[in-house]
């Protein structure tokens, strides 16, 4: 019931911002749902499963919001942009 709910908010929502955080807990309850199959069947397969989907789900909106969130994803570091401007053999070079 809580998910039909979720996937209510995930179509009605007014920003992509909102629909992939519903579709993020969607996928959250959906492994909550495989590891309490597995505890109840005592058959701790499906905690493999669980973990797998989780881990797909969490590359899934790392990839989403990639592709969607505008602006630059690199981290600037100045510290170890100083330790390479000596040269040495951790210098980075373009």
């Amino acid at each position: 019931m809580l998910i039909l709910l979720v996937l209510w908010r995930a179509i009605m929502g007014p920003t992509v911002l909102e629909r992939v955080i519903t579709v993020n807990a969607i996928g959250s309850m959906v492994t909550v749902m495989i590891l309490l199959l597995a505890f109840l069947r005592a058959d701790y397969g499906f905690i493999d499963v669980a973990v797998v989907f989780a881990l797909c789900g969490f590359v899934g909106t790392i990839w989403t919001l990639r592709m969607l969130a505008p602006g630059e994803w690199h981290v600037k570091v100045p510290e170890l942009e100083e330790l390479g401007a000596d040269g040495g053999e951790g210098a980075v070079r373009d």
